[in-house]
């Protein structure tokens, strides 16, 4: 197989979508005198400043465990600073600027003296321009040889339940239907020869195939299958990837003996889907009858006859959903024996569409709060008890506590410059980061978006050399566009390319209702982020910084594992 031979320059965002992403996706800027001050939308503090001609980019808060003490978050190196209460006013402040004669005596803040202007630039490290320097997308960009990191196979796209949050379910936009359509053969094996190829760069990264529906269950035939087409694969390149998983994801109903002994023989990992308290709240079947029960009978079942693969190979996944309540939620999965036992559990939050939805998000964020609580308050356990802690166990095991403190503690530190190494999120080409196989052997770089706007190439052509090139550079259009210029949380931040999917033949409607979306992701990202930084913070402060090395050595095992097998810049 070879991959397309398409040429040309990558097309990018037109003048007047810039133009409208801009006027809707920007800060809240005050400006007073010379100087301006900016608010995220969302946030009630200032984030954003510019000064004589200088940019300030930063965040601050007060610590909720230890009121009055205050720290200073610079997003140009990466460090957290303790600040006392008077440089917090001062960085909060609506203003520098006395705009009279004794403006400064009657001000809520008194403006800083030229000293603390130094003192809190040294800090800050302002620079010179109106934001971020996100990195180019080259005009010769290309991908000819593609370097597939995870490849998702739809065995069938139909499903034996309707979950009324599922992306497939008819609510969102721009995503396709349940349907009973399947992969021809030929398109499976297609689209695996493109995932093992045996190039020895590739041997040691970590990389997955998983299942996904659907309900993949529905089509066991087809799945094992690929999973055979797989090993045959791996023969014929000589492959050996050290750190390849198979995965499949399921609502576990259809699970029998048969199906289990083949999932244990070829050593696959196996997610089932629970939700807990709200499980038939939104995961119902054909007839909008709650599935919970039989969910609950299989996820036993399972764990009885097949101990050792249940501890070893099984975790349990949960959505979390409107109306959340964690105290509930902890009750669930560490009352239930069964779930006691699984591998992992992974809970993550069900993401706002739109800044109407994210009303309701505001009520979500006073329940993550707790978890956050939680887990800080783990840490007066040494690294060992922890491990074996429920409590913690249940904590970070929600998907945006670990993903955004994470980030919070073990980001690199930066030179002070506006330059950043990477764009959001984004570390590959789509196309090479994920890549799924549509019903037709249509490639995706989305698994949310398999429409035509993410299509990367096709199983009987190979991967487009330009397509996943041209949705990066419309995305990176989009956030230089956008408040991802100025906001302080852009060199952690984790929003991708189907985050917000921008593209040259939107309708300006379409872009108005994309840019509402990403409004609202933005918020529920700076939230998570925040809660990070003040709970690398509070544990340092509470219990020491030793108390943190074991979350640095499980960063450094992960990066030793090669995730990131391709750049589409230098970093």
């Amino acid at each position: 197989m070879t991959t397309m031979d398409t040429t040309g320059p990558a097309r990018t965002l037109h003048g007047w979508q810039i133009d409208l992403i801009a006027d809707m996706d920007r800060p809240d800027i005050r400006t007073h005198g010379p100087s301006a001050v900016g608010r995220n939308a969302g946030e009630q503090d200032v984030t954003i400043r510019r000064h004589r001609d200088r940019t300030w980019i930063y965040k601050t808060w007060e610590s909720d465990r230890h009121p009055g003490r205050f720290h200073l978050y610079t997003p140009t190196t990466g460090k957290v600073h303790g600040i006392d209460a008077r440089q917090a006013r001062l960085l909060g402040a609506a203003s520098w600027e006395p705009t009279g004669p004794g403006d400064a005596e009657r001000a809520p803040v008194p403006p800083p003296t030229e000293a603390e202007i130094t003192e809190l630039a040294l800090l800050v490290r302002p620079f010179e321009g109106p934001g971020w320097q996100f990195p180019e997308v080259p005009s010769d960009a290309r991908v000819d040889t593609p370097r597939v990191r995870v490849l998702m196979l739809n065995p069938t796209e139909q499903c034996n339940i309707r979950c009324t949050y599922c992306y497939y379910g008819g609510a969102y936009p721009g995503t396709r239907p349940h349907q009973t359509a399947s992969p021809q053969a030929d398109m499976v094996k297609a689209a695996i020869d493109l995932f093992v190829t045996g190039e020895k760069k590739l041997e040691p990264a970590q990389r997955a195939l998983y299942f996904f529906g659907g309900e993949p269950l529905l089509a066991f035939d087809q799945l094992k299958e690929a999973v055979l087409a797989v090993e045959e694969r791996k023969k014929e390149v000589g492959s050996q990837p050290k750190n390849l998983i198979i995965q499949v994801n399921s609502n576990g109903m259809l699970l029998t003996p048969k199906i289990v002994d083949f999932l244990v023989e070829h050593d696959i990992y196996l997610n089932i889907s629970i939700d807990g308290p709200n499980h038939d709240r939104y995961r119902v079947d054909r007839r909008g009858k709650g599935t919970h029960e039989r969910v609950r009978e299989r996820t036993d079942w399972l764990a009885e006859n097949w101990p050792e693969y249940f501890a070893s190979r099984v975790a349990v996944i949960c959505v979390l959903s409107a109306p959340l309540d964690e105290a509930a939620l902890y009750r669930y999965f560490t009352e239930w024996p069964t779930a006691l036992r699984a591998l992992a559990w992974d809970f993550d939050l069900l993401l706002p569409g739109g800044e109407q939805s994210y009303t309701d998000f505001r009520r979500m964020f006073t329940e993550q709060r707790r978890v956050w609580d939680l887990f800080v308050a783990a840490h007066r356990q040494n690294y060992q008890e922890r491990e074996q802690s429920g409590r913690y166990r249940f904590s970070f095991s929600h998907g945006f506590l670990h993903r955004s403190f994470h980030r919070a503690l073990n980001q690199p530190e930066r030179d002070g410059s506006p330059r950043l190494g990477h764009l959001l999120g984004v570390q590959l080409v789509p196309g090479n980061d994920n890549l799924v196989l549509g019903s037709d052997g249509t490639l995706y770089s989305s698994y949310e978006f398999q429409s035509p706007d993410f299509a990367v190439g096709h199983t009987d052509r190979g991967v487009d050399p330009l397509a996943g090139v041209e949705q990066l550079a419309m995305f990176r259009a989009a956030a230089k566009a956008g408040s991802c210029r100025t906001c302080w949380a852009a060199p952690m931040c984790t929003v991708t390319v189907p985050e917000a999917p921008f593209r040259a033949t939107d309708p300006a409607e379409t872009v108005r209702d994309k840019v509402t979306a990403k409004r609202a992701r933005c918020m529920s990202e700076r939230e998570n982020l925040e809660q990070g930084l003040r709970a690398r913070t509070d544990i340092e402060e509470a219990f020491g910084a030793e108390v943190l090395r074991g979350h640095r050595e499980d960063w450094a095992r992960q990066a030793e594992g090669g995730s990131r097998v391709d750049y589409f810049f230098d970093a």
